[in-house]
This record gives structure tokens, sequence and C-alpha cells, in this order.
């Protein structure tokens, strides 16, 4: 009887401890966004740090901690942190697409691809995942496949006004001046300072 008494009292200061470390990893989460948000990149990175040691399976604090070191220009351990967080949780779309932005960014445009692709399989639903996919294709002059992924993002959201632009470059870049000149409107529709913004007003 007594051994028994020890178990569950072994199993619930188990819980317990397991308890009281997700709340400190969701803690120091949240200490993370709040300096993240006043570009404190050096303890941002410290909290998410913190709140992965606590809990590694936080696929957030993983994804954040990989944008305060890119805030930083630690490219390498910043790659290493969003390869964590598709690791961690490989159904998370923004991980995906987290990965594949750090790879556009770097030129890397067939390796961010696949990222891209991974994101939508894990939620074929993400209109960013297919937007950001759209431009992928598009810095290859993959125009028809391009085209086709701002298209399906438009299809799920038809607010996403750089969907849209995108959408009108892509068919410029394609001679498709009638497409190009209604896509722009319906962008400039949406956001009326687009023009603005790209350059194609002053």
């Amino acid at each position: 009887m007594r051994s028994l008494v020890f178990f569950f009292t072994l199993l619930s200061l188990v819980l317990i401890a397991q308890c009281c470390f997700a709340e400190d990893s969701t803690a120091w989460y949240d200490k993370g966004v709040e300096l993240l948000n006043q570009s404190k990149y050096p303890d941002a990175a410290a909290a998410f740090r913190n709140a992965t040691e606590l809990d590694p399976n936080n696929t957030w604090a993983w994804l954040n901690l990989g944008k305060a070191m890119q805030g930083m220009n630690w490219f390498t351990p910043s790659y290493d942190a969003f390869k964590n967080a598709t690791t961690t949780d490989a159904n998370n779309t923004w991980a995906w697409i987290f990965r594949g932005n750090f790879l556009q960014e770097r030129n890397q445009i067939p390796q961010a691809i696949t990222m891209y692709q991974n994101a939508i399989k894990s939620d074929q639903k993400n209109a960013w995942a297919w937007y950001h996919l759209g431009t992928a294709e598009q810095a290859l002059a993959h125009y028809p496949e391009a085209e086709q992924a701002f298209s399906d993002a438009i299809a799920l959201d038809p607010t996403n006004q750089w969907a849209w632009y995108n959408l009108a470059v892509v068919q410029k870049s394609t001679g498709d001046y009638g497409g190009y000149a209604m896509n722009l409107r319906k962008a400039s529709e949406i956001d009326p300072d687009l023009p603005h913004k790209v350059g194609l007003v002053s």
C-alpha cells in the first residue's frame, strides 16, 4: 500500500512538473514576442531559447527564435531554428513558409519551392502558401506555374492584393496586357496605396 501511495505521489509530481514547464515555456514565449515586437532581437532570442529548452515541441518558439536571429543577421542559427520548427511539427504550414522565405531571400529558389510545396501539403487552403510558391516560380520565370499559384491564392483569399498584383506582373511578362491592367486594377481597389508601394506612381 505504501509503495502504491508513493507511486501516485511520484506521478503527481511528474504531472505538476510538466505543467509548470509548459507554463514557463509559454511565459518565455510571450516575453519573447513582446521583445521581438520592440526589435530587441538579442533579448527576444534569449527568451525564445528558454522557451524551446523548457518545451522542445514549442514550434512557434522555434519559428520566432529564427526570426529574432535573422534580426541579428545570425543566418545559420536562424535557419537551424526554422528547420527545428518543421522537424517538431511537419504539419505546421507557417514553419514551412518561414523556412521557404529564408531560402528565397538568399536566392535558393528551387529549395524554397520545395518548402512551399511542403506548406501546401500540410494545408492546401492556406492562401499565403500558394502566394509564396507563386513568387518563387515567378523568380525563375516559370510563368504558367506562377500564374496558377497566384490564381489559387486568390481563389482562397480574394482580398490578397499582393496575389492580384503579382498575377498582373506575370501576365505582363507573358504579353497579356489586358490581364495585367485588369488585375492591377483589382489589386489597387483592395489597396488604393498599392501603386505607390510598388513604385508605379510617385
